[in-house]
Parts: structure tokens; sequence; C-alpha cells
């Protein structure tokens, strides 16, 4: 027998092998069998959405509140009624630019570059719109600094002064905007498709250079004057402060602000009959953009959760809908593609299909667009409906996280005097939608043979002619421009 230092016995390979092979038998772990993830039943998910405090002053500001004790921050916004389907026709464009001058021109307290240096030194913001149905005005300020913060927020709302040059300097940034917004054939595709469906309505108008130089300062100090009172305003507040002491505070500063009668201009209906029509706007370029629909749905209609559905399986889904797979995931004719279905609150929206392709398939890509259209009309599989249903559900779940989103869903409900309850309801109401409902909605509200089809592109390189889908419209975009802005 060797001593402690002697150098070890060598152990045969073939030993070791069968050694280590029965070591790892040994420790082997026991066989588990797993259910498959489609026997995996969970409970539903209870969602219970946030419910903000709603005062209302005795000027009539109605106010929604949301306390969010995270981050020392607030936010407001202020909801008006007003926008550009009240302004004249000829002065297409008053709205837009009295929304953003009213921030950028000064108040009665604050000159523009007062107001700039302020909000640069508290690190604050505070912005101005209008757009088509609404009016915005909204600061977010740290809590410590709200008292200045309000101030300037309130001046804005009630006391702009529109100073010449900021009106001036709007009237030509907008002029400079037209003179640029035939450069995106995406854009001209979806403005022009607009048009096409609305027409003389409000919901088509387009600012053109003599409805901008209509435009005077005394047309936006009017128009502000004219709509904006605490009778016609929903202030949204959230973040971290206290309900009682945030609505004295609120109170206080709009104490003198008095209510006041609005009558605001008629709007037309939009109209209901409209032709099909094939529609050409020359481009040159690498792309052909296609937009083909009709008039859609109003957000009030009961049909809206099955339609809803039903777009998400045609075009709305992503990915997963049919005209992404089919058209980009098949046959790679387009980056992107899809449709969208547009509920107007004031009147009908628009549903439309849309996406861009290469000019010498853009005729194979219309034929697959109206394919698909015709072919959710007449077969729907279970499967696809109740894959819809979970991601328009959890999609709407995750939307509602933040308490801002909340308070400005219930400010939207109200605002267009739409159910309350909507948020807690509509989960429910898309999951109770049926194969059954989404074909009947879509043999009912889709019109595959009355579509309004618009292709911006270079019609030479088309692989057919857009005449094989009907007489052919061409749109010129060629609007002569005044050599220097006013």
């Amino acid at each position: 027998m060797k001593g402690f230092g002697s150098s070890p016995r060598k152990i045969s390979p073939f030993l070791l092998a069968a050694l280590l092979g029965l070591l790892l038998s040994s420790c082997a772990a026991p066989r588990l069998d797993f259910p498959a993830v489609s026997d995996l039943r969970y409970k539903p998910i209870q969602w219970t959405p946030l419910e903000p405090e709603r005062r209302v002053l005795k000027n009539g500001l109605v106010l929604y509140l949301l306390e969010d004790h995270e981050l020392p921050l607030i936010n407001i916004s202020a909801t008006i009624r007003v926008g550009s389907v009240y302004e004249p026709a000829d002065k297409v464009g008053l709205a837009s630019l009295t929304g953003s001058t009213m921030r950028a021109g000064g108040t009665a307290s604050f000159s523009p570059e007062e107001m700039n240096q302020t909000l640069e030194f508290l690190g604050a913001s505070v912005e101005s719109s209008i757009g088509t149905e609404s009016g915005q005005v909204s600061m977010g300020v740290l809590r410590k600094d709200l008292d200045l913060g309000l101030r300037i927020f309130a001046d804005v709302l009630r006391r702009p002064v529109f100073g010449q040059q900021w009106v001036d300097l709007a009237k030509n940034q907008a002029i400079e905007g037209i003179r640029r917004r035939n450069d995106n054939p995406g854009g001209i595709a979806q403005r022009e498709f607009a048009r096409l469906i609305y027409g003389d309505h409000p919901n088509g108008r387009l600012s053109t250079v003599q409805t901008i130089q209509n435009i005077t300062r005394q047309d936006m100090i009017d128009l502000q004057r004219r709509y904006y009172h605490p009778n016609q305003v929903i202030l949204g507040i959230t973040g971290d402060f206290q309900t009682e002491e945030m609505v004295a505070r609120i109170s206080e500063t709009f104490s003198n602000w008095e209510p006041d009668s609005v009558v605001y201009p008629p709007v037309p209906p939009v109209p209901r009959e409209i032709s099909p029509s094939v529609n050409f706007i020359n481009k040159e370029g690498g792309q052909a953009t296609v937009v083909l629909g009709h008039l859609g749905i109003r957000l009030n209609n009961p049909d809206l959760y099955a339609l809803r559905v039903m777009n998400h399986i045609l075009g709305g889904g992503g990915f997963n809908s049919r005209l992404m797979r089919e058209i980009r995931s098949d046959r790679g004719l387009a980056y992107s593609v899809g449709s969208s279905l547009g509920a107007g609150v004031r009147d009908l929206g628009t549903f439309r299909v849309s996406g861009g392709t290469k000019p010498q398939t853009a005729a194979e890509m219309i034929s697959l667009m109206i394919k698909n259209l015709r072919g959710i009309q007449k077969d729907v599989t279970r499967e696809e409906v109740e894959a819809a249903k979970e991601s328009i559900v959890n999609s709407f779940l995750f939307t509602y996280t933040s308490k801002s989103a909340v308070v400005d869903q219930q400010i939207f409900l109200e605002f267009h005097d739409l159910p309350r309850d909507y948020l807690r309801t509509y989960p429910e109401k898309i999951s109770r939608v049926t194969r059954e409902d989404v074909l009947r909605v879509a043999g009912q509200y889709l019109h595959p043979d009355r579509l309004i089809l618009l292709v911006v592109g270079d019609d030479k390189k088309f692989d057919r002619s857009l005449s094989d889908f009907g007489a052919v419209r061409t749109i010129r975009l060629d609007e002569p421009l005044p050599a220097t802005a006013p």
C-alpha cells in the first residue's frame, strides 16, 4: 500500500463512463405529466374602472378629479365646446390658428416671452389647440408650483391677447404647411379621401392660401370670446393633490368667470347618398397609396361592438388580420395594410381600407382588398371571433391603466352626451359578440360594390388600368400659390 503522497491509481475510462451513467440515472428527476396549455382554465379577469370625482361649480364649470400620489405632479386639461365645424367656409383654418395662438400670442398678464421663460424655469408646460369638435388647454406642473402654473393656465384659457406678430407668424406657418402638404403620398390619400366622402361638409373642408389670408386677429378674438365660457368647459384634473383642496383652488381661480349662453352655427348633416367612384392622383415615386371605403357609423350605434370585432378580423388586428396575412405575409405586396372603422360622434364616420405597394402591383392589391371585403361577408370562423374578442378586451384594459386616461374618457363621454357606463360595460359587450353577429354586420354595413376608391401614384407603372374598377376621375393638386406669404 502506497503512502499519502503517492500517485493515485488510474481508473479505466470504461469504468468511469459506467459509474457516471449510474450516477446520472439515480439522480434523474421523476417524470411529471403537465396538462396541455389548451386545457388550462383561469378565472375571468375582474376589472373595475376607476371612478373620478365629478363636481360642478356655481358658474357651470364641470370638474373631474382623480388623485394620483405616485409623483409630485399635477395635470389639468380643459375641454371646450368649440371646433372647426363651426368656422365659416371662407375662413377654413380659423379654429386651428386661434387654438395655437391663444398660447403662443401671450395673455393679459404674461407676454409670450415672459410665459416661455416662466414655464421653462418651472419645468412646466401649457399648451392650447382647437380641433374638429373641441378645444383644449392643458397644463403639467410640479405640485409645489401649482399656484403660478394655474395662473398661467387660467390666463391662456380666459384672457389671450393674440399679439399681431404671433397671428402673422401662425398664418405664415399655415401657408407654408399648405405648400408642403402634397409632399407625402400617404397624407394626400387620407386627406383627399375624406374630401371625397364628405364633400362640402365641414368634415371635408380644406384650408387654402385664400382662406388663411382671410383670417384676421379680430376673428380670433371674436371666436375666443364667443365660445370660451365656464358653462362650456370641462376640466380634468389628475395628480398629487387632495380633492377638496383642489376644488377650493379651482373655485377661487375661476370665481369671477361668468357663464354665458352660446348659439352655435348649424352644422349640416353628412350626405348619405354618395356615388361609388374611382379616383386617381398622379404622384411619381416608388409607391402607390390606395384608400377605399365608404361612410361608417355613429358611436352610439348598438352594432358598434360587433363591428369592432369584424374590423379587427378584417384589417384592424395588425398581423393577425386577414388583410395583413394575405397582402403582406403571403404575397409580400405591402409593408403595411389594414382597415379602420371610424365611429363619428356628431355624425357618421368613415370605414376605410388602406395600404401602400409598388406601382406594379397596385391593381393586384386593390383586387385583394375588395376580395377580402366580400370574403368576410360570407364566412368567419369561431376561432377568429374568439381571438379578436380577446385581443380587443386586453387592449382596452391596458388603455385605461393610467388615471389621466380614465379622466379623459369620462370627459369625452360627458362632452358628447354618451352613456357614463361605457368603460365598465365595454369589455362585456365585446365578449358577447358571436360569429353570427359578425356575419350580420359585415353584410349590413360593408358595401364592396359601392366603394369610393382613391389611388395616389404613377399610373404609367400600374400593373393594370384603374379603369378596370370603373370610370376614372383625375384629381389635380396644382392649386396656384402666391409668390410670398402675406
